[in-house]
């Protein structure tokens, strides 16, 4: 079973985390920095979340975008919040092909710092809106 039963519960959770993340615009300067767009689409529910890293504080979109992106990941939703939560390597999904990265595989490199920052949020995140993780 899928942690997220569908996409409205996704997209909950990921608003209430970049929101949490735009209160301190230090804590995604590094990925404002890059200039960077992103797009990760997510399946099993289908998702898609876009990360606008050309506005300060970063503008998170939910659900499909149009327009161009520098990079793209894509995988399973379980997968992403495996990589939040500690559980899965983000670097052995992407070795393996449970991550798919579409654009400059090095950009994605650009991502680790945000990553981190989201890490740190993600799991206090879920138990205050009532998840078992």
């Amino acid at each position: 079973m899928p942690f997220y039963a569908d996409a409205d519960a996704f997209y909950a959770v990921m608003h209430k985390l970049f929101e949490r993340l735009s209160v301190d615009p230090a804590a995604t300067a590094d990925f404002h920095s890059k200039k960077m767009v992103v797009r990760i689409s997510c399946t099993q529910p289908n998702v898609e979340l876009v990360l606008d890293g050309r506005t300060n504080p970063i503008r998170a979109s939910f659900g499909p975008q149009p327009g161009k992106v520098d990079l793209g990941l894509n995988m399973t939703c379980d997968l992403l919040h495996g990589i939040l939560t500690g559980t899965q390597s983000l670097k052995a999904a992407f070795l393996d092909g449970r991550l798919k990265v579409t654009g400059n595989v090095f950009r994605a490199l650009q991502l680790a710092d945000l990553f981190r920052k989201i890490e740190a949020l993600y799991p206090s995140l879920l138990q205050e809106l009532g998840y078992q993780i």
